[in-house]
């Protein structure tokens, strides 16, 4: 008999972030599987379902995928909370996602709001048959916080979508200098302000010579100062094709994030030929391997002489490019989809047992 798979769909219409990515790019493969292996069901928080059902079909390219009220999920054999926790209960057999532990570790300075954003995944610690994350460091991490039981925790690394495997499109607003590029929110974590103060410790010739684009901000963090001797902007958030053309023509695409559960960014930017600098951080490591140059967290003068090596030195830029290309072949969504249905029909078979 198929599964009957209810998908927590909750912000499937408003993260542009990595998970967002991550949640469509599974649904969208488990979409394409036959009825007999899987039947799904988009779980949304309007009692009128029926009414948004072409506003959360859309993020999927109109795939035609039941939409209900989260209160048919006792009708169901399993839910998937892949938003980083459980934010309400099913009640049928329940199987999580926790990207990382970074609310624990670099937890928000207002208590009252640190505990609001850690409680879904101290729920779904509690309640989920089975954890998924995306890396052995964010294991670790989740067990370092939380109470869980590590046979219950499977690691399954995210893949890359399509449109940044394929040759990229020339960009209108792509500057026509030598770049440096950063992808991502600027908060604290992500280490933007270290890369702003490597920029400006480059060599005088290669900092007048070289922009840095930042992509990916929603407004939701304050921008850090942009330091008045480099030039610096901030294109926000892009559609993918405008992102996989910015990354493939990217002199340097540079990670320098200090807590990571995976990277996402970082085999986007190798999958479109980029060369990749990145923070020595544990996440990030597993999604770069040896494919990326690292360099000290929070380390601008380290990060400045990386940058300076691999913009003057074509040789070792080819070389990152080589080995990027080589490691993305390993990472694709389809098996991350495939393991994913995996460890949700093993959790309903122990239930059933």
């Amino acid at each position: 008999m198929p599964l009957n798979l209810g998908v927590d769909a909750w912000n499937l219409t408003g993260d542009r972030r990595g998970i967002g990515r991550y949640v469509r790019e599974i649904v969208r493969r488990w979409a394409s599987l036959r009825p007999d292996a899987v039947r799904l069901t988009l779980l949304v928080p309007e009692r009128a379902a029926w009414f948004a059902r072409r506003r959360y079909l859309r993020e999927l390219d109109g795939a035609d995928i039941p939409i209900r009220h989260r209160g048919a999920a006792r009708t169901l054999d399993a839910v998937w909370y892949p938003w980083n926790g459980m934010s309400w209960v099913a009640g049928v057999t329940s199987v999580a996602t926790l990207h990382d532990a970074s609310l624990f570790a670099i937890p928000p300075k207002d208590e009252r709001v640190a505990e609001k954003e850690q409680r879904p995944l101290r729920v779904a610690a509690a309640l989920a048959r089975w954890i998924i994350t995306d890396s052995q460091f964010s294991k670790t991490e989740l067990l370092r916080f939380l109470p869980l039981d590590p046979s219950r925790i499977a690691v399954i690394p995210l893949g890359v979508k399509d449109v940044f495997t394929r040759p990229a499109q020339p960009v209108a607003r792509e500057p026509s200098r030598p770049y440096v590029l950063f992808v991502g929110e600027p908060e604290a974590r992500k280490g933007l302000s270290t890369l702003l103060e490597a920029m400006t410790l480059l060599p005088e010739p290669m900092r007048n010579g070289t922009d840095l684009v930042i992509a990916g901000a929603s407004g939701q963090y304050q921008m850090p100062q942009m330091p008045d001797t480099i030039r610096a902007r901030s294109v926000g958030w892009v559609e993918d094709e405008t992102l996989a053309g910015l990354y493939a023509s990217a002199a340097a695409f540079v990670y320098p994030s200090e807590y990571e559960g995976f990277g996402l960014p970082m085999v986007e930017a190798m999958a479109c030929g980029a060369p990749v600098i990145a923070a020595d951080a544990p996440g990030s490591r597993e999604a770069g391997g040896d494919a990326a140059q690292y360099v000290q967290a929070a380390a601008p003068q380290e990060l400045a002489s990386a940058i300076k090596e691999v913009l003057a030195d074509p040789i070792r830029a080819n070389h990152l490019r080589e080995r990027g290309l080589a490691r993305v072949k390993e990472l694709t969504w389809e098996q991350t989809a495939r393991l994913t249905l995996e460890v949700i029909e093993r959790a309903k078979e122990e239930e059933a047992q």
